[in-house]
């Protein structure tokens, strides 16, 4: 049984990339974000980014970077509540 890709709009729920804050990273270098991004456009996103209730990334960094480079607007998350600095 072939299972359909999804995407972003089979989340709930999601947030505006502009609103989402990315603070300080333990990895510098994204890698090969064009590649990540050219596959999530093939088959869809298959993980929310994950943020806490503030929308500060808490992981995820990658993927939200290849979904600027596709020009989304929103992006699927999931929020974790107390979680952060």
């Amino acid at each position: 049984m072939q299972q359909r890709a999804r995407n972003k709009s089979d989340y709930s729920p999601s947030r505006l990339i502009a609103d989402i804050r990315v603070g300080e990273r333990h990895r510098r270098d994204l890698g090969d974000i064009g590649a990540l991004a050219e596959s999530i456009a093939d088959i869809g996103l298959l993980h929310p980014i994950i943020v806490n209730e503030d929308g500060l990334l808490l992981a995820g960094a990658r993927r939200l970077a290849a979904c600027k480079r596709l020009g989304w607007m929103t992006v699927p998350v999931n929020v974790v509540k107390g979680a952060g600095p």
